[in-house]
């Protein structure tokens, strides 16, 4: 299994691991720099306890936001005589072979220079808890990504992973506010330590620091102490090591008999809230799908959390507490991130849409996916742009927000539904999903089209915005919000209107790409939209022929 592991790493795409190997490189160096540039053993203490906290917080989250589930994945193996335990044993295995792994044990070796400096007869145990929180931590980074694939089943698994991911995405929107607060505080930590305090208690209750502890208590001469603290942290790699192996390799999922009051025929057929429409009924399915579906459920989270932590962010900025008010817009933009794929997220499902086509089923699929985002996402947005105008005491911020809420979310509905068309990608079919990451296919080239479009949409209401900002007028700051809500609408209507021509004559391309891969005819068009269609699929098909080629090489190598 560690074989098939390096060969289809060898298949992978060698500049992204000479990347990650070269960033990994770097924060082994840096994280034993710390341990060797503090001055004194209580700076060096808490230097390695923040430092190793970081190591552990970062392979929890890494295989969410890279690697996915890993290289081998459990049903490649569904039909060998194999027990769930073995299976789930060999594929923990080789998780620990492999440069990432090594990088990680290196980094959490560097107790060995506080053990040396501290005494020779503690350097033992130095080697010992580093092997054991080295094993500790490369089980839990797989136990989190298992647990939040099982988790994926629940509201609160949803809740759980929604938070991870939106901590990760307002670090990559907003992160420089806590770069530039750590690159101001690093020095200082260094020479200083962390101060005393809850933040110092609650590092040194985390398992990465009982390797520091039980190495400080072995210099004191408390050897009582050591052998709890390291047979404590045995204890829980040996518990986490067995939830791992269980959650590696999931059971298979029942059909479950729905709970819960039958929903009224009036409803169902759209003769409640909404209209009798087509329309009408696509705006209630898509309404059920971003609630019941997990991935989609995941993305409508990961935006709430991205704003709040945004705003988070903000606060804690000091000078930057002002943006916090703008905390909702992130939500509001995460519209484009989270729809930019509906179609591929649907998977198979979209040959619906091919055999129930007529002249008005195409508008009535557009503008109710539209109007679908647009109900989930607006109210979550007022909401978190309310609590952060309050705590950023930000008054003056109320026109601007009340003018760029609806104007993105109208532009970012319109900019999601235009590229999920043109340039769909597949991900893993939705019957067949375990993950966290497998609801999408590759999908970066979507999020910078639909990022700009986004931002073209919005470019009124953004110039009105600046202009009532410098000039002051009251008059201007009601146009600015007219304007907005207007503005919306227009690029809502506008990117939809293209979507709907677009899909009007291709939605069996767009079945055709999810399930084979391919177009099965020529691409007539030279228009924006059919490069970009022609672009993404052409990127997915250089990938999957480089890939073959490459093993074609390989092949030829290892034959006589």
């Amino acid at each position: 299994m560690i074989s098939l592991k390096f060969a289809m790493l060898r298949n992978s795409s060698a500049g992204l691991r000479r990347a990650g190997w070269a960033i990994g490189a770097a924060l082994v160096a840096a994280t034993w720099y710390a341990a060797i540039a503090a001055p004194t053993e209580a700076v060096r203490h808490s230097v390695l306890t923040l430092v190793l906290a970081l190591w552990m917080l970062g392979a929890m989250l890494g295989p969410v936001l890279m690697s996915g589930a890993g290289v081998l994945r459990a049903d490649y193996f569904a039909l060998l005589p194999v027990s769930r335990a073995a299976l789930g044993r060999a594929l923990l295995a080789s998780v620990f072979v492999g440069v990432a792994a090594a990088y990680v044990l290196l980094a959490l070796l560097a107790p060995l220079w506080h053990a040396a400096l501290l005494g020779p007869e503690t350097i033992a145990v130095a080697l010992v808890g580093g092997a054991l929180t080295w094993v500790f931590v490369i089980s839990l980074s797989r136990l989190v990504y298992g647990a939040l694939g099982a988790a994926m089943r629940t509201r609160l698994g949803i809740e759980i992973a929604g938070v991870q991911w939106g901590i990760v995405l307002a670090s990559m929107f907003a992160g420089w506010m806590m770069v530039s607060v750590a690159m101001q505080s690093v020095p200082a930590l260094l020479q200083h330590g962390l101060p005393q305090g809850p933040i110092t208690t609650v590092l040194d209750v985390f398992p990465t620091s009982w390797t520091i502890l039980a190495i400080e208590a072995a210099a004191a001469g408390d050897w009582a102490g050591t052998a709890l603290l390291l047979g404590a942290l045995l204890a829980l790699t040996v518990a986490c090591v067995a939830g791992t192996i269980a959650l590696l390799v999931p059971r298979e999922q029942r059909v479950q008999r729905r709970r819960g009051r039958p929903r009224s025929t009036a409803l169902v057929a759209g003769g409640g809230m909404l209209p009798a429409t087509p329309t009408g009924a696509v705006v209630m399915k898509e309404l059920r799908q971003w609630r019941r579906d997990p991935w989609r459920a995941l993305e409508a989270s990961t935006a709430v959390w991205a704003g709040a932590v945004t705003g988070v962010f903000a606060l804690l900025g000091g000078y930057t507490a002002p943006v916090g008010a703008f905390a909702g817009v992130i939500v509001a933009v995460m519209v484009a991130l989270s729809g930019c794929n509906l179609y591929g997220q649907d998977g198979t499902a979209v040959w619906q849409n091919v055999v129930g086509e007529h002249e008005k089923s195409v508008r009535a699929d557009v503008r109710g996916r539209q109007w679908a985002m647009a109900l989930i996402f607006l109210p979550r947005a007022l909401l978190v742009s309310a609590i952060f105008v309050v705590l950023a005491q930000a008054w003056w911020a109320i026109p601007f927000v009340v003018a760029a809420l609806p104007a993105t979310v109208g532009a970012a509905s319109g900019a999601a539904i235009l590229t999920s068309a043109v340039g769909v990608s597949p991900g893993v079919d939705p019957r067949r999903r375990v993950g966290p990451n497998d609801a999408n296919g590759n999908i970066s080239l979507h999020l910078w089209v639909a990022l700009i479009a986004t931002a073209i949409g919005v470019a009124p209401t953004a110039g009105m915005i600046v202009w009532s900002a410098v000039s002051g007028e009251l008059w201007v700051m009601i146009a600015a919000a007219v304007v907005g809500v207007l503005n919306g609408f227009a690029s809502a209507w506008l990117l939809g209107r293209v979507a709907i021509g677009y899909l009007s004559t291709r939605t069996v391309d767009v079945f055709s790409r999810i399930r084979y891969g391919r177009i099965f005819r020529e691409q007539g068009g030279r228009g924006v939209l059919d490069v970009l269609a022609s672009a993404t699929l052409k990127g997915e098909q250089e990938a999957l022929a480089a890939k073959q080629k490459e093993r074609e090489k390989r092949l030829q190598r290892t034959r006589p």
